[in-house]
């Protein structure tokens, strides 16, 4: 369940990235949908999944900072 609602939510990203709305909120909508994937991945012991939605989540922290 989680992964389609982080499939959701990474659709959403782009969709607010192409219609211009703030990039601070496209990236908190990415950052919700990275913990999505790694709730997936932590439910599925997918290793390499939960290593690549971790960095995923710590750049988009990182481009929340101001």
């Amino acid at each position: 369940m989680f992964g389609w609602i982080g499939s959701f939510l990474v659709i959403a990203q782009m969709a607010c990235l192409s219609l211009g709305l703030p990039t601070h909120f496209a990236i908190l909508i990415g950052a919700f949908g990275a913990t999505s994937w790694i709730a997936h991945a932590v439910k599925r012991n997918d290793k390499p999944l939960l290593f690549v939605n971790t960095a995923v989540l710590m750049t988009a922290l990182v481009g929340l900072m101001p």
